[in-house]
């Protein structure tokens, strides 16, 4: 079976017509190029072609000719083409197509056959996944936004594929904070269905954005990137920097730089100071700032605040943000906030880890850790007096000479250390390596502890294969099997290392296995993958290190040989990654290609001894016979029975002899444990807004609403909560000349302007408010002679530019009628909807929620929607006209409350509000999926609490009974086994 194009796929080109035998004549003196050099195809999805364009180019003086093209990988084509010359100088193209039918790498190579003396083969590799999602390319760029605003733009996605895609996505990089994409949406596509995500931007700095929006298109993919890009402004206004960085700062020290504030508009802005936000680690604060006279700063004038930075730990801080008070009159809006970074710690040069820890190592043996040196400055720094001290215990040694090491800027060196036992100290060993690194004439030590443990293990007794043979393997492709040494006596085993051996051939790598003690029955194992580049046998050598007087230096020969062939296995190595023990087996597939012009007859499918936790579907059934140019389907499977990585080699066994080899590889895992924190929230602030229906059959429950307000403030008055309420409605444009006049000046279009819109009354309701109930109730008496229910349109207008933080709407004619002074940055926002309607609003759900996450910096602590609507079942509703589906989607995406708009009792539902609004948290969702729920532990400050909460299964979250609900400031700490997830 060897070589592909030899002698049968020979035969098949003369019969097509062309000799493929290159000319002894004519040829090209090193003229054959191809870019680029190797062809990656990376993830493609299953029955869905993917094209490559190869260039051939001629970089010699003398012509040659271009005469064909063979693959040696299944699945890989090259479409036929005309034999070509390309002069001295010519370049031409030609196409590489992937056709994937079973997930899994393949690796091989493209021959182009020429007669050119230098040439032929270039590297070929790709991927086979499931399912994939269609996302543009394009960047989303949202301009200039002033600060506190949202400014939306859409992405559209779309599955061309057969078979349902989940549908992933994130928003990643530096400035993710500022962007909010895709909320409320399915978690998949069905097959040619295409989807709008909205995507959101809210500035929390000054200055340019940058992230990415990640849409996982398939499993196993790179996701596809939508770069997003915005910058934040403050309106009229000259900040810089819009960024302080103090760089690194010794501990102790003080380092201060300057923040400038300039009116550039022609009118004054109201200043009142400026302060420190997002600072909770306390390394920044305010050195001084100016007072300006009557709190005013002038047309043209500048102020200059000074901040300072004091580190009190080594390392990178947390970013802070300082809010500088200055806005123009009239508006609530949030003041521009300049970012804070800064880092601690003597030098920009950074050793790593703080303490190395080398185990258990076994008396009269060693083992050798790295400490690496990051040079994260401008300029070369050198590393020098090296000094190891020994506290107590066994012996620590440099593995190097103690020279000057010179680490290039932006580059890391490192320094290994050994650890050898001291005979007869069978307790623990300690030391300390000091490294004293040099930069531009200053000089900063940094110190790592070290320690070790020795201990006396009788002689090893092992069980490890004399030889690793992978067989034949197609040129270009990697096959990764493993060498495992398991602890075969009943004492305890020292491994010092496994490697491979210097000098084995290039084709073969592994990552060396680390020091480490082998239990009687444990394993460790050596992965070794196998990437032959040409045709031929290759050999190299496995060696490891135990303690044994006699067999101490087991040594393992690898061999394998190279082929180009028409028989495959895709793919060649199968990957079950991480596999937890009680989760079940795992299954993957894997195809047996035939590509050739005759039969293959396939006499045996097996295992090799030892295979025990991999299987194979009925052992692959052979023999069989694989028919020309068919494909053959296999399952493999996966169930580990212990912790460990495991490996295996699947032998497919022609009936000329060849043996073509798959490995298998995976690792099992016992059960682990995730620990979610979380603090409750303290000195609550919440904002809420009422959209309350005005259309005509809305009267009675109108009138409930404002009757029963008290019982909406109990949990408010108890907590003493700072609120902020406001109301407005559901429609959107005057409705005049209907049957009943719509009060507040607004004729029932108050387009989410907070009612009344006259400023007959006080139309935000704070705790100072007098008799905040009697005005609720004729605030929420809003009319009825509208007809065009839009309530959530009308609550993103409310809370969008220009009403936000103006205090007039500059759009109408009614004075002071913006809703300045609503909306705090540092508050919760809670919405309450009241309708018997369903919502007609014209943008689809997740729009909305989408953007009310963007409005509140994406934390969902901080948001809360609540619905007092028609319900799903209108048999126990006869008063509402319809269901307000709507309304309730967006209550239960953000975790609100849902009451009937029959409700019996106004007084009972608006408690329920009263404590979903201003109540305690109760709601804390975990971030991964407990494997049984049975096994959650609720510490609160320490102590185990085992009633008053329970686990929510649909939300994965846990929520606390209202009696229960930790205090404010309380640490809450859940411990759960991951599941399957």
């Amino acid at each position: 079976m060897r070589r592909a194009f030899g002698l049968v796929a020979l035969v098949a080109v003369m019969v097509a017509g062309g000799a493929c035998e290159r000319p002894a004549s004519q040829r090209a003196k090193s003229a054959f190029v191809v870019r680029p050099e190797t062809v990656d195809f990376g993830p493609a999805a299953l029955g869905h072609t993917k094209t490559f364009k190869l260039r051939i180019a001629n970089a010699g003086r003398a012509s040659y000719r271009v005469e064909g093209a063979v693959s040696s990988v299944p699945n890989v084509n090259i479409p036929p083409f005309e034999p070509f010359i390309l002069s001295a100088g010519g370049e031409q193209d030609i196409e590489i197509h992937f056709l994937p039918q079973v997930e899994g790498e393949i690796q091989g190579v493209v021959e182009i056959i020429t007669d050119a003396e230098v040439g032929g083969r270039v590297p070929v590799s790709g991927r086979g996944v499931k399912a994939f999602i269609e996302v543009p390319s394009e960047a989303l760029d949202f301009g200039n936004v002033a600060m506190g605003l949202v400014e939306m733009r859409e992405v559209t996605v779309r599955n061309p594929s057969d078979v349902d895609s989940p549908l992933t996505l994130s928003v990643q990089g530096t400035d993710a904070d500022q962007f909010t994409a895709g909320q409320g949406l399915p978690s998949s596509l069905a097959p040619g269905e295409a989807l709008v995500v909205p995507v959101a931007y809210a500035p929390r700095r000054l200055g340019a954005a940058e992230a990415a929006l990640h849409v996982v298109v398939c499993d196993g993919c790179a996701p596809a990137v939508v770069p997003l890009t915005g910058t934040g402004v403050a309106s009229k206004l000259e900040v810089t920097p819009l960024r302080v960085d103090f760089g690194r700062v010794a501990l102790g020290a003080t380092a201060e730089q300057v923040i400038t504030v300039r009116n550039q508009g022609t009118q004054p802005l109201s200043f009142s100071g400026s302060q420190l936000v997002d600072s909770s680690e306390g390394v920044f604060h305010i050195a001084s700032e100016p007072v300006v006279a009557n709190g005013q700063l002038a047309p043209g004038a500048a102020v200059e605040l000074r901040v300072a930075f004091t580190p009190t730990a080594v390392g990178k801080v947390r970013d802070g943000r300082v809010e500088i008070g200055v806005r123009e009159q009239g508006s609530s809006a949030p003041g521009p906030k300049v970012s804070l970074a800064g880092e601690g710690g003597g030098s920009c040069v950074t050793v790593l880890p703080r303490r190395l820890a080398f185990g258990t190592v076994a008396e009269g043996m060693t083992a050798t850790r790295d400490v690496t040196v990051y040079n994260r400055c401008r300029e070369d720094v050198s590393v020098t007096d090296l000094q190891l001290d020994t506290h107590q215990g066994g012996y620590f040694i440099l593995a190097q000479a103690p020279a000057s090491v010179m680490v290039p800027a932006g580059q890391n060196a490192r320094v290994s250390v050994t650890f050898r036992p001291k005979a007869g100290n069978t307790g623990a060993s300690q030391g300390q390596l000091s490294v004293t690194v040099r930069d531009s004439g200053s000089a900063a030590t940094e110190a790592v502890a070290l320690e070790g443990r020795s201990r006396v293990f009788a002689p090893c007794q092992y069980v490890l294969p004399q030889q690793l043979d992978f067989g034949k393997v197609p040129v270009g492709a990697e096959v990764a099997l493993g060498v495992t040494l398991r602890n075969s006596g009943t004492e305890a085993c020292y491994l010092a290392s496994m490697q491979l051996a210097q000098g084995s051939d290039g084709v073969f790598s592994a990552s060396p296995v680390r020091n480490g003690v082998l239990e009687p029955g444990a394993k460790a194992t050596l992965l070794v993958r196998f990437k032959p580049s040409e045709e031929g046998g290759f050999s190299g050598l496995a060696e490891a290190w135990v303690n044994s007087p006699t067999q101490g230096h087991p040594l393992v020969e690898l061999r394998g040989e190279g082929v180009v062939g028409c028989f495959a296995v895709q793919p060649t190595t199968v990957d079950f990654g991480l596999t937890k023990l009680a989760c079940g087996p795992r299954t993957r597939e894997l195809v047996a290609v035939n590509s050739c012009v005759g039969p293959i007859q396939v006499s045996q499918v097996a295992f090799d001894a030892g295979a025990g936790e991999f299987t194979l579907d009925g052992g692959g059934n052979a023999p069989w016979t694989l028919a020309s140019q068919s494909t053959r389907p296999l399952t493999a499977t996966y169930a580990p029975v212990d912790d460990g990585a495991d490996t295996a080699a699947l032998r497919f066994t022609l009936a000329d002899g060849s043996i073509y080899t798959v490995g298998m590889v995976g690792q099992g895992v016992t059960k682990a444990e995730q620990t979610d924190r979380f603090f409750q929230e303290s000195q609550a602030k919440v904002d809420v807004l009422f959209v309350v229906d005005n259309s005509g059959s809305m009267m009675e429950e109108q009138q409930s609403l404002g009757q029963n307000f008290a019982a909406f403030l109990s949990a408010a008055d108890g907590a003493a909560v700072d609120y902020r309420i406001g109301v407005t409605t559901t429609g959107l444009d005057p409705s005049p000349g209907g049957w009943s006049e719509c009060p507040g000046g607004s004729q029932g279009g108050d387009n989410g302007r907070l009612f009344p819109v006259d400023g007959s009354r006080p139309r935000i309701i704070t705790p100072a408010t007098p008799d905040a109930a009697g005005v609720f109730a004729s605030n929420t008496r809003v009319g009825v002679c509208h007809w065009n229910e839009q309530g959530l349109e009308a609550a993103y207008r409310a809370l969008a530019d220009p009403l936000l933080y103006n205090e007039d709407d500059p759009r109408t004619a009614q004075p002071n009628d913006g809703n300045a002074g609503f909306l705090r940055e540092d508050a919760r926002l809670a919405i309450i909807f009241v309708s018997d309607e369903e919502d007609f609003s014209a943008q689809p759900v997740s729009f909305y929620e989408t953007y009310l996450l963007a409005l509140k910096g994406n934390d969902r602590s901080k948001l809360s929607v609540n619905a007092i609507v028609g319900p799903a079942d209108l048999a126990r509703c006869p008063t509402s006209s319809s269901s307000g589906s709507r309304y309730i989607q967006l209550a239960e995406a953000t975790g609100g409350v849902v009451e009937s708009i029959c409700t019996p009792n106004w007084a009972s539902s608006l408690e329920k509000l009263s404590d979903s609004t201003f109540g305690a948290n109760r709601k804390f969702p975990l971030s991964e999926t407990p494997e049984d729920p049975g096994s959650i532990v609720v510490d609160v400050d320490g102590v185990r609490v085992t009633s008053g909460w329970e686990y929510d299964a649909r939300e994965n979250a846990i929520l606390f009974d209202r009696a229960s609900a930790p205090e404010a400031g309380s640490l809450v700490e859940v411990t759960y086994p991951l599941g399957c997830g």
